[in-house]
């Protein structure tokens, strides 16, 4: 759907399969007089109608999302302003006064089943880079972009809108001092950047109250399919390490 989507394909066609390469036979052209003796005579001009004016809907506005870190947390968790099922939802997890927070896109697939974040093969990878780094998941504020797994896997155009507000607002209320992005979609999100592009240096990124330096880096599944690549995200996490002191 994914690849549709990126092609330009965003409506169906039909409800059923057609041929389109069935023949169809031409109309029967009809005899000069009778389409003469069909047409009706000229209608007298009329004068133009006023133009009428298109009513535009009205856009449902933006859920007002909580102004304090707990009652948002709490507010993921439960919202039925969010299109997805509660047993889907997986929550932060971690410290958030330990100044780093760390942002991927989504929980993997055994993430719910499990409550927790990055909880498999990604996951472990992730505890060995942390412990690389003399840190564990106590000394960081671990989320999601998306606050549960999509069914499928799959985030469609409207849900990676809410969740980038949800994400920019997280990270507002966590007020980090340095913000780690791993993968593709947070790097986008919050730098415009593809992460390989973003990656190898720090950015300021502007919030509604001030910046937080960030670093993008690869997210550990893409290691996992990678491995020749965890040496440039060494380098990333060093520096971040210089950059928390």
């Amino acid at each position: 759907m994914g690849w549709w989507e990126d092609a330009g394909l965003d409506v169906l066609v039909d409800e059923a399969p057609r041929d389109w390469l069935a023949r169809v036979a031409p109309p029967a052209a009809r005899p000069a007089s009778a389409a003469t003796a069909a047409q009706p005579a000229p209608a007298a001009p009329q004068p133009a109608a006023p133009p009428v004016r298109a009513e535009v809907p009205a856009r449902a506005a933006a859920p007002a999302f909580p102004d304090t870190l707990a009652g948002f947390q709490s507010w993921l968790a439960s919202s039925d302003d969010i299109m997805m099922p509660m047993s889907a939802r997986v929550a932060a997890s971690g410290d958030p006064t330990t100044g780093l927070m760390v942002l991927v896109d989504l929980p993997e697939a055994e993430d719910p089943v499990n409550g927790r974040l990055l909880s498999g093969p990604a996951g472990d990878l992730f505890d060995k880079m942390l412990a690389a780094m003399g840190r564990d998941r106590q000394s960081l504020y671990l989320s999601a972009m998306a606050p549960g797994r999509p069914s499928g896997g799959f985030i469609d155009r409207g849900q990676g809108a809410l969740f980038g507000q949800l994400a920019r607002h997280h990270v507002l209320l966590a007020r980090p001092r340095a913000l780690l992005l791993m993968g593709e979609q947070p790097s986008r999100t919050f730098l415009n950047l593809g992460f390989v592009e973003a990656r190898g240096r720090v950015h300021d990124v502007q919030l509604r109250d001030g910046a937080v330096n960030a670093v993008a880096t690869f997210h550990p599944r893409t290691l996992l399919q990678h491995p020749q690549q965890k040496r440039r995200a060494w380098e990333d996490l060093q520096l971040l390490m210089k950059l928390l002191g």
